[in-house]
This record gives structure tokens, C-alpha cells and sequence, in this order.
């Protein structure tokens, strides 16, 4: 019987017959057994004689290259049958070392699977905590969020699901319902060991309490995005269960929502790490630019009402703009705290806008709804994205300052930085946009320091006007 199924694998290995069996094997999966037509083109010479001998009779013209081939999934299984006594999984799993599973039996497979999955959650779970994740107080502390996940009904399903299929999702679902055990069971025995006085806990101190990883609840991390999504979760049906009041007049924009989840779940972000520069009346020191982050600007409940702010993503730019203010004042007499209060602000975000940075010009918006976004960047890729998320942002508040197809062209040479393929193509694909479309044309960077000089005629010219010198 050995030597009868080698003589199976060394006739159907033949190439010629590659291409009618990856179709056959291919309907059968979709066809869910022996049903429906396998059809194929033929492609060469060798394949047409290879199958005209082996249908035989059975065809009813004669096999060429180009010739169409459309055969019953049966009319195989019988020559099978005659030659070598197999059916069509046995000679899949001769060839490839593996099973012939139909699409009805992978979806079986793999819902057995998911819910295995669970289960070995459930028992590591329970194991430590003598306690299980159905029927406990816990579960209807986290409104049966475990359960709904399974079931595919709750949020996180996704994560989850992304690592299931790369063979994976168990060791950050148990890490995320161990999570959701001390901050919503034994909140105080975590806080105790950790020696929290306060009526939260960071997140990493609790991504190290669960997992000896600080980082393991990064929202880079699938089990960090896991873990927010499951709070997320439980927040809501908390709202729909009237345990948390939702107050339209204290609703925070979109940007600051994930920051809220891990707040109202009394863990605290890191408000730190997210902040800015600022050189503007009322936020600065002596003649020095500060760095405002995230804490101290929801902290702040006075707010002056600039008329415009002047943004860059270059440090080193926003640093030129500083220094020459300083110099004019210095020049005239003056200081920045004699310039009108409604003066515009400097800002600066060193890159993308981060949080701070957002809720600063948000701040500023609502206190001044007048109050005009002036941005001005690099023209390269990254450049004109960040423009275009501030445009996307604060929607018709923005205006771009020296950052459009005229000023890149005049400052354009032939020793310019080239730009990568990729950020080529990226830019040529936004053709509403008429800079990154001319950028895409020329193929080429320009540095926000090369136009100093038109930036600073500007500002020091608004500057002149302010204190009618």
C-alpha cells in the first residue's frame, strides 16, 4: 500500500498536472466535497498532451494551448478511484504533507479553536483567582465582557481576533482580563502593594503590576489596544446603565477620548511626555520660550484671547522667530509684556501635533473663536501631512503661512534633497492638493530654513504694526 501511494505522488507531481489540481483542490474547498466544475486554460504543449492522455475519451475535442478545460470535480474522483483506489483529500494530503479541509471544515476548525482559546483564559484564570470569568460578580462587574467577546459582541473583538489568526491572542486576553480584576476587584490590595495613596495608578505602573512590562500596555502594543478597548467597553454600558452620567456640556473633542477611557477607569495617563512650546504673553519666562505640557494646560482656567497663533513643526525655526523678536523689542525699547494683549502666540509642536499641542489651540479656539491658525512646515512629505491633519483638525481656522507651490518654486534649486519614491507616491496620491501635487512634479525638499528670511519681513512686520513703530 506504501509503494502504491509513492507511484500516486510520483504521477500527480508531474507539472503538467498542477494546474488541474490546484483548481480541483481549489473547488472542492470552496464546494465543501466532490461538487461543481474545476476549469482551467491550458498553458503549454507538455500540459495539453498530459491531459489529452489522461481524460481520454472523455474529452470531447482536442486538448491545445489556450484550450478551456471544464471538468466535473466526479469525473476526477473516478479516475482516482480507477488508478490508485484515493479520493481527492488523500491525494492532497499525499502531495502536500497536510489535510484537504473543505471551507466548512476550516470555519469549524477555527470556531473550536477561538472558543479553546477561551477557555484556557478562563482556566489560568481561574486557577489564580478561584474565581471564574462567567458567573461572578467580577463578570457583571465588566458587564460580561469576556463572554460578549467571545461571542464576538464586544469591543476589543478585533484585537483579538488579528492575533487569533496569526496563532496567537492568549497571552494578552489573560494579561487584559488580569487587568480588569485589580483595577475593578482588588483595586486596593494593587494600590497597597504599590503603594498608591492617590485615586489612581499610571499606566505602566499597572502594565508592570500585571505583567512585569511597563510597556506591555502601550497602545502600540495589541494588548495595550485590548486592554482600552475593554474599558472602553465597560464605560459605556456603565453610561447605558446609569452608573456614569454622560453630560453633553462636558464632552472633551475627539482627540482627548482615549485619554478619557483610562480617567474614568482611574488609571492616569501620561500627561507629561505630551507638551509643547509656547512663546506668548502670559505663558513664558523673561524673554524665554516655555514648555507646556498636557497637565498644565487643563490645569490653566485662565485663557488670553490671542488673535491668531503662528505654528511650526521646526524647532529651530520657531527658535529664529523667538531671537529676532527679542532683538526687535530690544531695539525699540520695549519688552514682550508691553505688546497688546491680543498679540499673537509662537507655537511650537516639534513634529506631529501631540495632545498638548491640540488641546492648547482648541483652548485658544473656544476662547477666541476669531483667532486664526497660521502653519507654516517643511516641504517635504511629513510636512504637508501635518498640514493637512491641522487643516483636517481645526476646519476653517487655518490658513497656510509660506507654504504653498509659489514659495517651494522660489526657493526650489537643483540641490535640493530628492525625494524617496515612496514619498512621491504618497504625495501624488492627494491631487486635491495643489503643493503636494507640484512637490510630486519636481521630486524634490525644501527646508523650512530656507525661508526665513519672508518669515521673518512677515512677523516682524505684524510686530511694527502692533507697537506703530
Amino acid at each position: 500500500m506504501v509503494h502504491y501511494r509513492k507511484t500516486a505522488k510520483q504521477y500527480y507531481s508531474d507539472p503538467s498536472f498542477s494546474n488541474l489540481l490546484d483548481a480541483v483542490f481549489r473547488k472542492y474547498r470552496g464546494q465543501n466535497g466532490v461538487k461543481g466544475n474545476a476549469k482551467i486554460t491550458v498553458g503549454t504543449t507538455e500540459e495539453a498532451s498530459r491531459l489529452q492522455d489522461f481524460f481520454g475519451t472523455r474529452l470531447t475535442r482536442r486538448v491545445r494551448p489556450g484550450t478551456e478545460v471544464e471538468v466535473h470535480l466526479s469525473v476526477i474522483a473516478e479516475e482516482l478511484e480507477r488508478g490508485y483506489k484515493l479520493t481527492i483529500p488523500e491525494l492532497y494530503e499525499i502531495l502536500n504533507d497536510e489535510p484537504l479541509l473543505t471551507n466548512m471544515e476550516q470555519k469549524e476548525i477555527r470556531e473550536m479553536k477561538w472558543l479553546q482559546l477561551f477557555d484556557q483564559v478562563n482556566s489560568k484564570f481561574e486557577n489564580l483567582f478561584k474565581t471564574n470569568l462567567y458567573n461572578s460578580v467580577f463578570s457583571e462587574e465588566i458587564y460580561n465582557w469576556f463572554n460578549r467577546l467571545k461571542g464576538g459582541d464586544a469591543s476589543g473583538y478585533g484585537v483579538v481576533k488579528n492575533l487569533f489568526r496569526e496563532g496567537g491572542g492568549g497571552d494578552e486576553l489573560f494579561q487584559c482580563v488580569k487587568a480588569l480584576w485589580f483595577l475593578c476587584i482588588e483595586r486596593e490590595v494593587m494600590f497597597q502593594k504599590k503603594g498608591i495613596s492617590v485615586a489612581w495608578i499610571r499606566l505602566p505602573i499597572l502594565a508592570e503590576f500585571v505583567t512585569l512590562d511597563p510597556h506591555a500596555f502601550d497602545w502600540k502594543q495589541p494588548g495595550g489596544r485590548l486592554l482600552w478597548y475593554a474599558l472602553r467597553d465597560i464605560n459605556n454600558q456603565r453610561i447605558k446603565n446609569g452608573i456614569n452620567v454622560y453630560n453633553q456640556h462636558l464632552m472633551l473633542p475627539n482627540f482627548m477620548e482615549k485619554r478619557q477611557v483610562y480617567r474614568n477607569s482611574g488609571i492616569m495617563d501620561d500627561d507629561i511626555s505630551s507638551n509643547m512650546l509656547i512663546f506668548a504673553k502670559d505663558f513664558m519666562y523673561s524673554s524665554s520660550p516655555r514648555t507646556l505640557n498636557l497637565r498644565e494646560i487643563e490645569e490653566c482656567e485662565d485663557w488670553p484671547e490671542y488673535s491668531a497663533l503662528y505654528v511650526f513643526e521646526n524647532p529651530s525655526v520657531f527658535s529664529f522667530l523667538m531671537d529676532e523678536t527679542i532683538h526687535f523689542l530690544n531695539g525699540t525699547g520695549l519688552s514682550y509684556e508691553q505688546l497688546p494683549e491680543n498679540f499673537p502666540a509662537l507655537v511650537c509642536t516639534s513634529g506631529q501635533l501631540r495632545d498638548a499641542s491640540k488641546h492648547f489651540i482648541e483652548n485658544c479656539l473656544k476662547t477666541n473663536p476669531r483667532c486664526v491658525i497660521y502653519y507654516s512646515g517643511d516641504f517635504d512629505r511629513y510636512g504637508v501631512e501635518i498640514a493637512s491633519g491641522v487643516n483636517k483638525m481645526f476646519i476653517g481656522a487655518v490658513e497656510m503661512w509660506k507654504m504653498d507651490s509659489d514659495t517651494y518654486i522660489r526657493y526650489l534649486n537643483r540641490d535640493s534633497l530628492l525625494l524617496s519614491n515612496h514619498d512621491r507616491k504618497v504625495l501624488e496620491s492627494k491631487p486635491d492638493n495643489e503643493l503636494a501635487s507640484t512637490m510630486a512634479d519636481k521630486r524634490r525638499k525644501v527646508y523650512q530654513e530656507s525661508i526665513t528670511f519672508e518669515l521673518k519681513n512677515d512677523w516682524i512686520e505684524l510686530l511694527r504694526l502692533s507697537v506703530k513703530v
